[in-house]
């Protein structure tokens, strides 16, 4: 008897690859009895126990921001010379609020890491305003660090967006993924949000 049907076996597949699994760990939660560990939290009878893929770096200081329409002229004045198709979609003329002066945290990822367990360890602090990125990528220019933030777009779901300094154009290349996207940021990277 089959537990699953075809379609169950295809959503659950697509979940593993969205959730960032490989065959590796597909081959290892398969063997021994991780499989019955797994179902007692399926089933409400354990909890896991996450251990961090960030550490701690440093805080950064944002000054408050005003309201403002975002355009390319505003990114621009912070030092972006290229934007992504996806970052021009989400975060040109989008209205920002104003903003108080606020302190940022910076993260180190310990580990290449899709978004999905990166949004589980911040929780509600991974989201930062557009402004604050803005300031953020305005007072770190030259920076050698890739910067990874979570933002909320003109679609009204969080982007997640990323930075780097392009020595060659001597200025910030952006874009922008849904953070369902697949894709693992790499080790390293520097993760910007709240302080929690």
């Amino acid at each position: 008897m089959a537990i699953m049907t075809s379609r169950q076996a295809s959503e659950l597949d697509f979940a593993l690859e969205r959730n960032g699994w490989t065959s590796e760990d597909v081959k290892k939660v398969s063997g021994g009895d991780l499989l019955a560990e797994l179902l007692l939290v399926v089933r409400g009878r354990a909890k896991v126990v996450v251990k961090s893929i960030l550490v701690f770096l440093r805080t950064v200081k944002v000054a408050a921001q005003p309201a403002v329409a975002t355009s390319e002229e505003y990114f621009k004045e912070a030092g972006v010379v290229w934007m992504g198709g996806d970052f021009k979609a989400q975060f040109l003329g989008l209205e920002v609020p104003t903003i108080e002066e606020a302190e940022l945290a910076v993260r180190k990822l310990e580990e290449a890491s899709p978004d999905i367990p990166i949004l589980a360890e911040l929780e509600d602090k991974a989201e930062i305003s557009v402004s604050q990125f803005r300031a953020f990528l305005s007072a770190h220019r030259e920076s050698s660090e890739w910067f990874i933030f979570y933002l909320r777009g003109r679609d009204g779901n969080l982007w997640a967006v990323f930075a780097g300094w392009d020595v060659d154009d001597g200025g910030w290349s952006v874009g922008a993924d849904s953070v369902t996207f697949p894709g693992r940021w790499f080790r390293g990277s520097q993760v910007v949000s709240q302080v929690a």
